[in-house]
């Protein structure tokens, strides 16, 4: 019997019932990952067809705001009027400063790579998991190209030494935790040698190629740092949106990553964020190795770097995969870090207006920092029509034909132009829901201007809680005021003169609907999303099959066929017709593309499950025992294959790679 003859649902055909001690078959396994849409070739015109509907929309700006600032002055509420004016007014500049900045976008290719050149990589860790700094360097010791791997542990922890030793990792440590993360990468420096380094983040996992991949850019003395996307692969974390039926994903940093970083790069002002990327030691050692006064090291310190004449230069391909926020307090503790850190930069390096930088860097560089006060921007918008329809106050009065006929096509060609940098308007509704949800921390961000220290916040990445009302207090009142908005308005509208006044309420109560609408679902999703496992596991069927022998209730000896669904170097569950009682004893044989594997374990778990309209039982299994090199080949497997094809599902990230991969 060949696995190809084996349902996705995880029972071979016809073995329902069937139990035998046969060992796994040599066959292939089932294709699982055909349901998923290949990234078509990017066509030659889509730039053109982005580049219009923007040329159109910034057209369309034009009349609507001379339209706007003379003609819809509404002498009631003056102070309504312009406070909303200038609302519309940075978000005009916005868009502007959006469409320029990825107007062109890079395309860099892999590089041929030098050889004979001496690599450190470094991995900073502070209180991560043993577990999971296991993965990262079981994979970086893997790289291909020759180097020294250094684990710079500020936490000091005699198991991250035993485990360095184990794993043939070179320990590093300090007893002054001065200066967080960029004292620990300086401290570094000052210990080894190589020429060149790579830093990667405790939970950023490498591929084998990564060196081989970015060394070659060096070639060009000018280029300093070779920064890499940065990618993840849970794809079920709070940043994520993703449909596994439909082989769908999209998460949050994709449109940094593949649209707007590509345009910074066009204009020789790519960002260094960290984690996957390549250094120069000599660049480094001229700025005074990395940025200590900021919590946000690596774009302080790629400033510096551009500052000086050095280039950061970006390629959009994953090279390595890390471990995204899993709750909301986990997302909002990095992105309040980010805030806080690109505001410190604004205050110490002031990139708009010092000498070192060129016109497209001092334009991109402003255009991030603008991004974090547009937060207020939102504020506004999401409280107006919810003020309207309470108060019957409206911040502009007009002829609503002569509304419809300026703002519709300002609007629609705007959004269309948007959509289609973003690869879709699918992406830009997300975008805009996790850009409102980002409102408060976004704002509170305004506080690195003021504050010149601040705590190095690490991100959670294990076991967390659910959010508190409390850690969303901004939008819960906003979303419960939405409610009697509403009701407001509705009484407004049929008690309403025709004409302005009607129309204003109807306005205001579509967009009131919207918001309530847009932020809704990412509201219940921050209270209702907790992570209770120490480690990720993979989910899905993973095409890993695998052969349970156990003794059931019943004193018979039992073997089960299936395939591995949720699984890491800890555990997995497999689906099958018949339950497994909690507590079996199993012996397992897992059969990887290059190595079997004998472990024994226990099921723990059970849930009953319906997929193609028949009932199936999920049943979790614990490794009991599974020699370690056995663990480190499965972490492999799952960064290294599973994870790749999992990607293949982020419809951003994949197009724009396709695109920056064209030729």
């Amino acid at each position: 019997m060949k696995y190809s003859s084996i349902r996705q649902s995880g029972t071979p055909r016809g073995m329902a019932g069937a139990r035998n001690g046969a060992l796994l078959p040599d066959g292939p396994p089932a294709p699982l990952y055909g349901g998923i849409r290949p990234v078509r070739r990017p066509s030659r015109r889509m730039p053109l067809v982005r580049h219009a509907f923007a040329v159109l929309g910034v057209v369309a700006m034009v009349p609507y705001f001379y339209w706007r600032i003379f003609y819809t002055v509404n002498p009631a509420a003056l102070w309504f009027f312009y406070l909303f004016l200038f609302a519309e007014g940075l978000n005009l500049f916005e868009s502007i400063l959006f469409y320029a900045t990825t107007w062109k976008a890079s395309r860099r290719v892999v590089q041929p790579p030098l050889r004979g050149r001496t690599v450190d990589v470094f991995v900073p860790t502070y209180n991560e998991s043993a577990m999971l700094l296991r993965d990262t360097l079981v994979c970086a010791m893997a790289i291909r190209y020759p180097h020294r791997t250094f684990v710079l542990d500020d936490g000091n922890r005699a198991e991250i030494r035993a485990l360095a030793e184990e794993l043939g990792c070179e320990y590093l440590s300090r007893t002054d935790r001065s200066h967080a993360k960029a004292g620990n990468l300086n401290a570094a420096l000052k210990q080894t040698t190589g020429e060149f380094i790579v830093v990667l983040d405790a939970d950023h996992v490498p591929s084998p190629q990564i060196v081989d991949d970015l060394i070659g850019f060096f070639a060009d003395p000018k280029v300093a740092i070779v920064q890499a996307a940065q990618d993840f692969y849970n794809l079920d974390s709070f940043q994520h949106e993703t449909d596994w039926k439909a082989r769908h994903a999209w998460q949050q940093q994709e449109l940094f990553f593949g649209v707007i970083q590509p345009g910074k790069d066009a204009l020789d002002a790519a960002y260094y964020c960290g984690s996957p990327a390549m250094l120069r030691r000599s660049a480094l050692e001229e700025v005074g190795g990395f940025a200590t006064e900021t919590v946000t090291e690596d774009i302080h310190t790629g400033l510096r770097l551009q500052r000086r004449g050095w280039e950061v230069a970006y390629i959009n391909r994953t090279l390595a995969r890390g471990l995204a926020p899993q709750t909301f307090v986990g997302f909002v503790t990095q992105w309040g870090r980010w805030g806080l850190g690109a505001m410190q930069v604004l205050r110490a390096e002031n990139p708009v207006f010092r000498k070192g930088l060129k016109f497209g860097q001092r334009l991109c560089y402003f255009a991030s920092f603008y991004f974090y006060w547009m937060s207020y921007q939102k504020l506004i918008y999401v409280v107006t029509p919810i003020f309207c329809l309470l108060t019957g106050v409206f911040p502009l009065v007009a002829v609503p034909k002569t509304y419809l006929l300026l703002f519709t096509p300002y609007l629609v060609l705007n959004v269309a132009a948007s959509a289609l940098l973003q690869r879709g308007f699918r992406s830009f509704l997300m975008s805009e829901q996790f850009n409102v949800l980002k409102m408060p921390v976004l704002m509170g961000s305004v506080r690195g201007l003021l504050r010149r220290k601040t705590e190095f916040a690490v991100t959670p990445k294990s076991r967390a809680g659910a959010a508190h009302w409390t850690d969303l207090r901004l939008l819960v009142v906003v979303e419960l005021l939405v409610l009697p908005a509403v009701a407001v308005g509705l009484w407004r509208l049929f008690h309403a003169a025709p004409g302005y006044e009607f129309w204003a309420v109807v306005v205001n109560l579509a967009w009131a609907i919207f918001y309530f609408f847009l932020i809704g679902p990412l509201l219940v999703k921050a209270l209702r999303r907790e992570e209770q496992r120490i480690a990720y596991r993979f989910p899905g069927l993973l095409q890993i099959p695998v052969r349970l022998s156990y003794v059931n209730a019943r004193r018979t000896a039992v073997t089960d066929h299936a395939f591995a669904r949720n699984l890491n170097r800890t555990g997995m569950s497999v689906t099958l017709t018949t339950p497994i009682p909690v507590g079996t004893a199993l012996e397992i044989e897992m059969r990887l593309p290059d190595r079997r594997i004998a472990a024994a374990g226990e099921v723990v778990r059970q849930q009953a499950i319906e997929t193609d309209g028949r009932k199936r039982f999920a049943n979790g299994v614990r490794f009991d025992r599974i020699a370690e090199d056995d663990q480190d080949a499965i972490a492999k497997h799952l960064f290294w294959e599973v994870a790749n094809r999992h990607g293949q599902m982020l419809h951003v990230t994949a197009s724009s790679q396709a695109e920056a991969g064209a030729r």
